[in-house]
């Protein structure tokens, strides 16, 4: 039993083309070499596909050999095991099965499966990952979007005596104040706690003893306990944030969170929790939910008369709704 192939002696790159016989001994003979050897000492790989099959041999040769076909039927001839590697691929059902497959398991990662990754991942990365991850996004964000706030001191005093009673002693928690003239009117909540406080939202104000922006507060802490901002940005990069998870890689968090936090919003389900939590805060407090909701229905009502309003930041990033402005009003005292 013959096959042809090209040999490579492993002594310069020259082509030699050679006939191979396979012997009823179990030998590989290749007389124009001197090559006699056992079948067992030679490696032959699997085959895939209809590309060239490589034969090593013990002593460095190498051939190549377009003869898969009699590969085969010798090998069988030999009992010897071969890759099934082949047949799947020339099977039109299998193949068009794992198309299917691949296509639904894709599906089922962009859709259920990853909340599921997401609420997963963001559920078991540890408080110094999030802590770096919103340190390097804040660079980021006063770099390019934040300047330095310019609050009066007592009002600085007032929403910090809130943000600290609204914490309760949590360190993990802190309260940054910017200025912001391209985000205009905005809060927004980093995943390690950190919750930065627009002057422009500060100055749109209606009630005095700041407890519109107490609400404010209130609902970005619920999306920092829901952990929201990580589960968008794993959701985003879902193989990345898995990556990042096994590596210790940030990388991926960091460019997404920014982009997250000022453009895409927080979708309905998860402005809903948020705003139940600040209920849930606000009532623990004894603080009346009817500030925050004349506050958003401000907002939307001067949004919808001026659409150049800098007030654009806060409904960008978590858009007001007649529901939950209602949803507010129906906790009033």
């Amino acid at each position: 039993m013959f096959i042809d192939a090209v040999l490579y002696d492993g002594k310069s790159s020259k082509e030699h083309r050679v006939k191979i016989e396979f012997t009823f001994g179990r030998r590989i003979k290749i007389v124009s070499h001197g090559i006699d050897v056992s079948l067992d000492e030679v490696e032959i790989e699997s085959r895939l596909g209809n590309t060239p099959r490589v034969l090593e041999f013990p002593n460095g040769v190498r051939c190549k050999s377009k003869d898969n076909e009699k590969i085969d039927n010798i090998l069988d001839q030999f009992s010897i095991q071969t890759s099934k590697t082949h047949k799947l691929e020339s099977s039109w059902g299998l193949s068009l099965g794992a198309v299917v497959v691949t296509i639904g398991f894709v599906w089922f990662m962009l859709t259920s499966g990853a909340d599921y990754t997401a609420n997963m991942v963001a559920s078991i990365l540890p408080q110094e990952t999030l802590d770096e991850v919103s340190r390097v996004t804040l660079d980021q964000l006063d770099e390019e979007y934040l300047t330095v706030s310019k609050l009066s001191k007592d009002k600085k005093e007032i929403l910090q005596r809130h943000f600290d009673h609204l914490t309760r002693g949590d360190d993990r928690y802190r309260l940054h104040f910017r200025s912001s003239e391209e985000m205009g009117a905005n809060a927004f909540a980093l995943p390690s706690g950190d919750i930065v406080l627009t002057d422009q939202l500060v100055a749109l104000s209606r009630d005095d003893k700041l407890r519109d922006i107490l609400g404010v507060l209130a609902h970005e802490k619920g999306h920092v306990v829901k952990k929201h901002a990580l589960r968008m940005a794993v959701k985003t990069g879902i193989s990345g944030a898995v990556i990042g998870y096994m590596t210790g890689d940030v990388s991926m968090f960091v460019t997404a969170i920014p982009t997250l936090l000022i453009s895409s919003g927080y979708s309905r389900d998860f402005e809903r929790e948020a705003d139940t939590h600040a209920v849930k805060e606000l009532q623990h407090m004894g603080i009346s939910t009817i500030y925050i909701a004349d506050l958003f229905e401000a907002l939307a009502k001067e949004h919808n008369e001026d659409k150049n309003s800098s007030i654009i930041g806060l409904l960008s990033s978590h858009p007001l709704t007649d529901e939950r402005i209602e949803y507010f009003k129906s906790f009033k005292k």
